[in-house]
């Protein structure tokens, strides 16, 4: 047989390849680009290593031996990768650790008898779909608790599975009723005054609804609240009215009846990585203007936008589902080119800007946009001169 069509020769050479970089990362850590290279191309080699002998193996051509000899050798090429990456590398670590594991369950799997695999394969099916099923059921539906098996089920086996799988929060979501959805609306601000708004999701943009689905998972990692509540609320709701009063044009202040968790949503730790990555990931997208491949970005603004859903009866009276009253925008920060927060102490930062018609019912149409407000996209028309005051 070819030595190039023995898949046990390319498991070797993955794994030589991975030692190789290991050696690197202990003796020579400065060696960054030579240390990746070894690693894809280990990577690489050992999954052809492994689809060669999957192909073999269907058409008969080797054994249930070499193929788990094979399988066994891209785990433990893995296992060195996970091990030559630098600590900064945690999303490559993490993903290089699950295939570590994935591989080597694959290796057992294919040593096991017929009648084993067959076990095995149903009971992860019925594992996964028990897990689903729990997610759906231990979530309480209106007005009545939520079932006391299911939520114990969650609770102690289920749960860790299901948010490794991304499964949780989409289950939680549509069950029992679905929760508004949360979008993420960016000013990009240039240094030559000039500017641009992303928001995503957006169905525009969107090729197909799917799309716009999994759009949803991006914003959605931004909305996890943090679980301690703000140090000196009073002043800090103070400042941000005074704030508000004191800008031009004003922001519309926030009113005391309402509840602190309404007007004042400050992420959780993940959520505030997440927002600085995305800022991060805005300023090497639209790095320049596309017209001045000179001009940097000064700043990014990114307002975290909960989209209420429209009550039957609204609808009934023929409002639309996009008004823009039906929008809670919070102000999430202000980012400088680097994805640093540039003013932690803002008045503004995680409070509601409010979205609301104006009071005089004869110009029902005429918004007070505190969004745009804030944004600076709202300016005082100056008076002309020889007008009336």
């Amino acid at each position: 047989m070819n030595l190039l069509v023995k898949p046990t020769h390319w498991a070797a050479t993955a794994i030589a390849l991975t030692l190789l970089a290991f050696g690197f990362n202990t003796l020579f850590p400065d060696f960054v680009i030579l240390r990746a290279n070894l690693l894809v191309f280990g990577f690489i080699i050992g999954l052809s290593g492994f689809s060669i002998a999957c192909a073999q193996r269907l058409h008969g051509k080797t054994s249930d031996g070499t193929l788990a000899l094979t399988t066994f050798g891209l785990s433990l090429s893995l296992l060195i990768t996970t091990n030559s990456m630098d600590a900064s590398w945690d999303s490559l670590i993490l993903a290089s650790s699950v295939f570590t594991a994935v591989s080597f369950f694959v290796g057992i799997f294919v040593l096991l008898p017929l009648l084993a695999k067959k076990t095995t394969a149903i009971c992860f099916v019925l594992f996964h779909f028990a897990s689903i099923i729990t997610a759906v059921t231990s979530i309480e539906p209106p007005n009545a608790p939520a079932s006391w098996l299911a939520t114990n089920l969650w609770a102690y086996y289920f749960r860790h599975y299901l948010t490794f799988a991304y499964l949780n929060n989409a289950y939680h979501f549509y069950s029992p009723e679905p929760g508004p959805p949360v979008l993420l609306w960016s000013k990009i601000q240039y240094e030559d005054g000039t500017f641009r708004w992303f928001k995503i999701p957006n169905r525009t943009e969107s090729p197909i609804q799917m799309h716009y689905q999994r759009m949803l998972s991006v914003t959605e990692s931004t909305n996890v609240a943090s679980s301690h509540s703000p140090e000196n609320w009073e002043e800090k709701l103070q400042r941000r009215n005074l704030a508000g009063l004191a800008n031009q044009p004003q922001i519309t202040p926030l009113n005391r009846s309402m509840s602190q968790s309404y007007m004042f949503k400050e992420p959780a730790d993940y959520s505030k990585r997440m927002l600085a990555s995305y800022a991060l990931y805005l300023t090497k997208k639209f790095a320049h203007p596309s017209d001045k491949p000179n001009i940097n970005i000064d700043n990014i603004k990114i307002y975290r936008v909960t989209h209420s859903i429209i009550t039957p009866t609204d609808m009934s009276r023929g409002e639309s589902a996009l008004d823009p009253t039906l929008y809670y925008p919070y102000f999430m920060g202000s980012f400088d080119k680097n994805g640093n927060l540039i003013d932690p102490n803002d008045a503004f930062l995680y409070f509601l800007l409010p979205i609301t018609r104006n009071a005089n019912p004869n110009e029902p149409s005429v918004l007070n946009h505190s969004l745009n407000i804030h944004a600076g996209d709202v300016k005082i028309v100056p008076e002309k001169e020889g007008s009336n005051p």
